[in-house]
């Protein structure tokens, strides 16, 4: 395990983190355990921020590096992509919410003032936040132009 995380009151229990990042590495953690992993709390344990984002981390990490998952690109209604290629985090936006809005936008079925208007679901194992309002805000620039041409 790489990880170094420091030791507060009321963490998660080291040996269990530890042994969950052991069989992390070793690629032998199931879907279900990586989509909700769940810590016992100790006494004294790891800060319970860092081994969040440390599993975020390794959730969204490059599918060659080891426990990656890599980059999941948008598809849209079409079979393309709008371009987009979004990360897959281990809490983000509902990937379905987020594809429905975007093959609206596809469609030209959505104003730019809806568009900036929406809210999605944070849910597990979903698209990284600031790449998903990067591209919305991206999307209504467009949207923009286009009205008052």
């Amino acid at each position: 395990m790489n990880e170094q995380f420091d030791v507060v009151l009321r963490g998660y229990d080291r040996k269990q983190v530890d042994a969950f990042f052991e069989r992390l590495d070793a690629d032998a953690v199931t879907a279900e355990e990586l989509r909700k992993p769940s810590f016992r709390v100790a006494m004294m344990g790891y800060d319970r921020h860092q081994v969040w984002d440390a599993v975020e981390d390794r959730v969204a990490a490059p599918a060659d590096e080891p426990g990656g998952h890599g980059v999941h690109p948008v598809e849209s209604s079409s079979g393309g992509t709008y371009g987009k290629e979004f990360d897959l985090v281990l809490r983000g936006y509902d990937r379905h919410q987020v594809n429905v809005i975007l093959s609206r936008v596809e469609a030209g079925t959505i104003s730019t003032e809806e568009l900036r208007e929406t809210s999605f679901k944070v849910v597990m194992r979903g698209y990284d936040r600031h790449q998903v309002w990067d591209a919305v805000k991206g999307f209504a620039g467009k949207l923009e132009g286009q009205t008052e041409e």
